[in-house]
Protein backbone atom coordinates (compact mmCIF):
# COMPACT_ATOMS: atom_id res chain seq x y z
CA UNK A 1 0.00 0.00 0.00
CA UNK A 2 2.92 2.07 0.78
CA UNK A 3 3.86 2.53 -2.91
CA UNK A 4 0.84 3.27 -4.11
CA UNK A 5 0.34 6.73 -1.57
CA UNK A 6 3.61 8.06 -3.03
CA UNK A 7 2.57 7.40 -6.44
CA UNK A 8 -0.72 9.42 -6.10
CA UNK A 9 0.99 12.18 -4.46
CA UNK A 10 3.56 12.65 -7.38
CA UNK A 11 0.59 12.77 -9.70
CA UNK A 12 -1.33 15.15 -7.48
CA UNK A 13 1.86 17.45 -7.93
CA UNK A 14 2.32 17.43 -11.32
CA UNK A 15 -1.96 17.87 -12.04
CA UNK A 16 -1.13 21.37 -9.71
CA UNK A 17 1.87 22.35 -11.41
CA UNK A 18 -0.19 21.76 -14.91
CA UNK A 19 -3.32 23.48 -13.06
CA UNK A 20 -0.70 26.73 -11.99
CA UNK A 21 0.57 27.17 -15.41
CA UNK A 22 -3.02 27.53 -16.89
CA UNK A 23 -3.87 29.99 -14.40
CA UNK A 24 -0.87 31.93 -14.95
CA UNK A 25 -1.22 32.04 -19.23
CA UNK A 26 -4.96 33.05 -18.73
CA UNK A 27 -3.51 35.97 -16.38
CA UNK A 28 -1.07 36.99 -18.61
CA UNK A 29 -3.19 37.03 -21.40
CA UNK A 30 -6.10 39.00 -19.83
CA UNK A 31 -2.84 41.38 -18.65
CA UNK A 32 -2.04 42.09 -22.24
CA UNK A 33 -5.61 42.27 -23.06
CA UNK A 34 -6.23 45.01 -20.28
CA UNK A 35 -2.79 46.76 -21.45
CA UNK A 36 -4.43 47.37 -25.26
CA UNK A 37 -7.71 47.67 -24.78
CA UNK A 38 -6.26 51.31 -22.35
CA UNK A 39 -3.81 52.24 -25.10
CA UNK A 40 -7.07 51.93 -27.91
CA UNK A 41 -9.06 53.85 -24.83
CA UNK A 42 -6.04 56.36 -24.54
CA UNK A 43 -5.27 57.00 -28.47
CA UNK A 44 -9.45 57.70 -29.07
CA UNK A 45 -9.53 60.02 -26.55
CA UNK A 46 -6.57 61.85 -28.22
CA UNK A 47 -8.05 61.85 -31.38
CA UNK A 48 -11.36 63.47 -29.73
CA UNK A 49 -9.05 66.28 -28.43
CA UNK A 50 -7.35 66.65 -32.30
CA UNK A 51 -11.25 66.78 -33.23
CA UNK A 52 -12.18 69.68 -31.23
CA UNK A 53 -8.95 71.29 -31.71
CA UNK A 54 -9.46 71.39 -35.52
CA UNK A 55 -13.51 72.20 -35.15
CA UNK A 56 -12.00 75.27 -33.26
CA UNK A 57 -9.99 76.61 -35.94
CA UNK A 58 -12.38 76.12 -38.22
CA UNK A 59 -14.95 78.24 -35.93
CA UNK A 60 -12.12 81.21 -35.52
CA UNK A 61 -11.96 81.39 -39.40
CA UNK A 62 -15.67 81.45 -39.53
CA UNK A 63 -15.29 84.48 -37.49
CA UNK A 64 -12.71 85.66 -38.91
CA UNK A 65 -14.67 85.89 -42.19
CA UNK A 66 -17.06 87.37 -40.55
CA UNK A 67 -14.94 90.03 -39.13
CA UNK A 68 -14.32 91.17 -42.44
CA UNK A 69 -17.77 91.45 -43.87
CA UNK A 70 -19.30 92.95 -46.00
CA UNK A 71 -16.59 91.99 -48.80
CA UNK A 72 -14.65 89.19 -46.80
CA UNK A 73 -13.16 88.77 -50.60
CA UNK A 74 -10.87 91.89 -50.50
CA UNK A 75 -8.20 90.11 -48.18
CA UNK A 76 -7.58 87.64 -50.43
CA UNK A 77 -3.57 87.83 -50.63
CA UNK A 78 -3.16 88.10 -47.11
CA UNK A 79 -1.52 85.12 -45.11
CA UNK A 80 -3.88 82.55 -45.40
CA UNK A 81 -6.35 83.53 -47.56
CA UNK A 82 -6.12 82.52 -51.18
CA UNK A 83 -8.26 83.34 -54.19
CA UNK A 84 -10.22 80.70 -56.44
CA UNK A 85 -8.30 77.88 -56.96
CA UNK A 86 -6.65 76.63 -60.56
CA UNK A 87 -7.98 73.52 -61.74
CA UNK A 88 -5.29 71.24 -62.30
CA UNK A 89 -3.44 72.08 -59.36
CA UNK A 90 -2.51 70.67 -56.39
CA UNK A 91 -5.15 71.23 -53.86
CA UNK A 92 -3.71 73.86 -51.37
CA UNK A 93 -4.09 71.96 -48.34
CA UNK A 94 -1.96 68.91 -49.92
CA UNK A 95 0.91 71.98 -51.43
CA UNK A 96 3.87 72.36 -48.76
CA UNK A 97 3.84 75.88 -49.97
CA UNK A 98 0.83 77.48 -48.33
CA UNK A 99 0.96 79.30 -45.71
CA UNK A 100 -1.31 78.38 -42.69
CA UNK A 101 -3.00 80.69 -40.19
CA UNK A 102 -2.54 79.58 -36.34
CA UNK A 103 -5.74 78.97 -34.32
CA UNK A 104 -5.65 79.41 -30.76
CA UNK A 105 -5.01 76.11 -28.78
CA UNK A 106 -8.23 74.82 -27.18
CA UNK A 107 -7.16 72.01 -25.27
CA UNK A 108 -4.08 73.75 -23.51
CA UNK A 109 -2.75 70.04 -22.61
CA UNK A 110 -1.90 69.54 -26.63
CA UNK A 111 1.23 70.74 -27.75
CA UNK A 112 0.09 70.53 -31.75
CA UNK A 113 -2.02 73.78 -33.08
CA UNK A 114 -4.91 73.71 -35.03
CA UNK A 115 -3.98 76.09 -38.62
CA UNK A 116 -6.43 76.94 -41.39
CA UNK A 117 -6.55 78.43 -44.28
CA UNK A 118 -9.14 80.35 -46.11
CA UNK A 119 -10.37 79.82 -49.89
CA UNK A 120 -12.04 82.24 -51.78
CA UNK A 121 -14.00 79.99 -54.32
CA UNK A 122 -16.21 82.42 -56.17
CA UNK A 123 -19.83 83.71 -55.84
CA UNK A 124 -22.26 80.96 -55.65
CA UNK A 125 -25.93 81.08 -56.24
CA UNK A 126 -27.80 81.61 -52.73
CA UNK A 127 -29.09 77.80 -51.79
CA UNK A 128 -32.48 79.48 -50.90
CA UNK A 129 -32.62 79.76 -54.98
CA UNK A 130 -30.04 77.31 -56.53
CA UNK A 131 -31.25 78.24 -60.32
CA UNK A 132 -31.39 82.37 -59.62
CA UNK A 133 -27.96 82.47 -61.92
CA UNK A 134 -29.97 80.81 -65.07
CA UNK A 135 -32.48 83.23 -65.36
CA UNK A 136 -31.98 85.75 -67.73
CA UNK A 137 -32.23 88.53 -65.40
CA UNK A 138 -29.47 87.60 -62.09
CA UNK A 139 -30.88 89.31 -59.22
CA UNK A 140 -29.04 91.49 -57.20
CA UNK A 141 -28.85 88.79 -54.30
CA UNK A 142 -28.67 85.93 -56.17
CA UNK A 143 -25.31 85.67 -56.20
CA UNK A 144 -22.58 85.36 -53.05
CA UNK A 145 -19.47 85.23 -52.13
CA UNK A 146 -18.62 81.70 -51.02
CA UNK A 147 -15.16 80.56 -49.54
CA UNK A 148 -13.71 76.87 -48.22
CA UNK A 149 -12.14 76.79 -45.20
CA UNK A 150 -9.70 73.84 -44.33
CA UNK A 151 -8.80 73.27 -40.76
CA UNK A 152 -6.03 70.52 -39.84
CA UNK A 153 -4.09 69.21 -37.12
CA UNK A 154 -1.18 67.73 -38.55
CA UNK A 155 0.54 64.27 -37.56
CA UNK A 156 3.39 63.88 -35.25
CA UNK A 157 5.27 61.37 -33.15
CA UNK A 158 2.78 58.63 -33.86
CA UNK A 159 -0.16 60.82 -33.04
CA UNK A 160 -3.13 61.18 -35.68
CA UNK A 161 -3.85 64.20 -38.06
CA UNK A 162 -7.04 65.62 -38.32
CA UNK A 163 -8.52 67.23 -41.35
CA UNK A 164 -11.75 69.31 -42.05
CA UNK A 165 -13.50 71.67 -44.52
CA UNK A 166 -16.28 74.06 -44.58
CA UNK A 167 -18.15 76.18 -46.88
CA UNK A 168 -18.80 79.30 -45.67
CA UNK A 169 -21.18 81.99 -47.41
CA UNK A 170 -22.67 85.30 -46.80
Amino acid sequence: MLPRIKQQQGIALVVTLLLLVAITVLTLSSMQRSTLQERMTANLYEHQLFVQQTESALRVAENVLAGLLPNPATAVGTPGFYGIPTAGQADRWEDPATVWQAAPAVNEMLDLQARYIIEYVGDWPTPAAPDCDSATTIEADCLSPTFRITARTQPADNRPGVIMQTIWRL
